[in-house]
């Protein structure tokens, strides 16, 4: 992944060791004494020798999170090992070790979309209870945390739609299986020398990007490759801002949704972009999440969503950005009927498999504190910000701030255990559409077909809920 085919190299512009060989480490090196006293807990002890061990993405935090287990096994008598994993192998790497009952790893750092799928296979265990959140003894609420993006990661079962409209209440109840762990969510990233004041609007941005689109730089860059969900998370914001949604949660419904008159507009907008405008570049057909940021580093477009605050202290890195200092943040553009960012963000689960729960809890508990989420913030290559609301306007960079402003309109897809099968199927109709092998409408129509028959798959699906004919 060192190179995305054309000369950008991903790995220096990064400047973090993000492959497995180099992050799979102890992170502690304090050996713990028997019966040492617990500076976290009072009144309790560790065991001998205790340690934890973590499965986590391969994401710029876990350096900072490495050296921070290091304060942790001096205060707490408990070493931390984090194995780092590259993040396309992570959810099948977690899903072979529950079917093999391992306890290899105590603690699993998971992304938003597998918590229906690792619940249903009885990966992680609930938090909810006496031994864990509602323990007179836990140092960490979850009310600490932004409801907006912890419900929709660490609570299970969720829909976008209730959590969208704020209706937090109807999950009071609702276990808990995971804590966050990274934040993030899309915002709009666009040249200062090149733009006064951002588009605030997708039509204002379309119109923007016709008149920069110049010489060797396009206007805008979207990532439009049928793997992963690259495609999806660019066609989302979209399609909400237009007031479409991607599915009826409550019966399981694709039919006049994922091919709603809304959702096909915003396909047509991303098509009509590349095909007619010109205004961005026809390869990004085939282009993922590398080769649209190497497109903004570059210096070969003036605007492309991206993430924040994962990837935000990049541009500034002269190691690999060709545009430092000449980078600002704005939210996603507001559409005709909402405004919408595209949610991604990984939350940490305790293996309910685990033989050392209590010592794993005492480190999620301490990492979640505000000294630890402060200190991951003060470091710019960690691309981090904290989920706690007090840490709110704790952010010394733009990039932060430019996600914080954003949290009030983050937007997910699915998260149930069918997640995978719905993806690939959106991806690959959406991918059509956007290069022009299908129509937009018929593109749409089809994964309409194709969801409709894996929603009516699902164990989970309302038994009165009415499966649509066929268009």
């Amino acid at each position: 992944m060192s190179s995305n085919g054309n000369g950008f190299d991903w790995e220096k512009i990064r400047s973090m060791q993000f492959s497995r060989r180099k992050l799979v480490q102890t992170a502690a090196t304090a050996t713990a004494v028997a019966g040492i006293p617990s500076v976290i807990r009072p009144g309790h002890t560790v065991a001998q020798n205790a340690t934890v061990n973590v499965l986590a993405p391969a994401w710029p935090q876990v350096p900072t999170e490495q050296k921070l287990t290091e304060l942790f096994a001096q205060e707490s008598g408990i070493r931390v090992n984090v194995e780092a994993s590259q993040y396309e192998f992570l959810e099948q790497q977690i899903k072979q070790l529950v079917a093999g009952k391992s306890t290899q790893y105590d603690i699993y750092d998971y992304d938003s979309q597998w918590i229906g799928g690792l619940v249903a296979l009885g990966a992680l265990e609930d938090l909810s209870g006496p031994d864990f959140l509602g323990s007179a003894d836990a140092t960490v609420k979850f009310d600490d945390f932004f409801p907006e993006m912890t419900y929709r990661l660490s609570k299970y079962p969720t829909n976008d739609a209730d959590l969208a409209a704020g209706n937090y209440g109807a999950f009071a109840d609702t276990p808990v299986y995971g804590m966050p762990w990274s934040i993030n969510c899309q915002a709009l990233w666009y040249r200062t020398d090149l733009i006064q004041a951002p588009p605030e609007t997708w039509d204002e941005l379309r119109e923007m990007a016709r008149t920069l689109t110049t010489g060797g730089t396009y206007g805008m860059a979207f990532q439009g490759a049928r793997t992963g969900d690259w495609i999806t998370s660019d066609w989302l914001p979209i399609m909400w801002g237009n007031g479409g949604e991607l599915w009826d949660p409550t019966t399981y419904t694709a039919e006049g949704y994922v091919n709603s008159p809304e959702a096909v507009a915003a396909l047509e907008l991303m098509r009509a972009m590349v095909a007619d405008d010109k205004s961005v570049d026809p390869a990004s057909g085939n282009w993922t999440i590398n080769e649209r940021l190497a497109a903004i580093l570059q210096g070969k477009t003036a605007m492309a969503l991206s993430w924040v605050p994962l990837f935000g202290g990049v541009a500034e890195d002269p190691a690999g950005s060709l545009v430092v200092g000449k980078i600002a943040f704005a939210p996603s553009p507001k559409g005709p009927r909402s405004q919408a960012a595209m949610y991604g963000s990984q939350g940490s689960g305790i293996n309910a498999l685990s033989q050392n729960k209590e010592s794993a809890w005492q480190y999620l508990q301490w990492l979640a504190a505000k000294e630890q989420q402060q200190a991951i913030m003060d470091e710019i290559g960690a691309g981090f910000q904290s989920p706690r609301k007090d840490l709110k306007d704790a952010g010394k960079y733009p990039w932060q701030q430019a996600f914080v402003q954003q949290i009030p309109i983050v937007r997910d897809f699915w998260n149930i255990p069918e997640y995978a099968q719905l993806l690939s199927s959106l991806q690959t109709q959406l991918n059509l559409g956007y290069v022009g092998r299908k129509a937009p409408q018929d593109a749409l129509n089809d994964a309409a077909v194709e969801q409709q028959a894996i929603y009516d798959s699902s164990p989970d699906k309302p038994a009165n809920a009415a499966t649509p004919a066929a268009s």
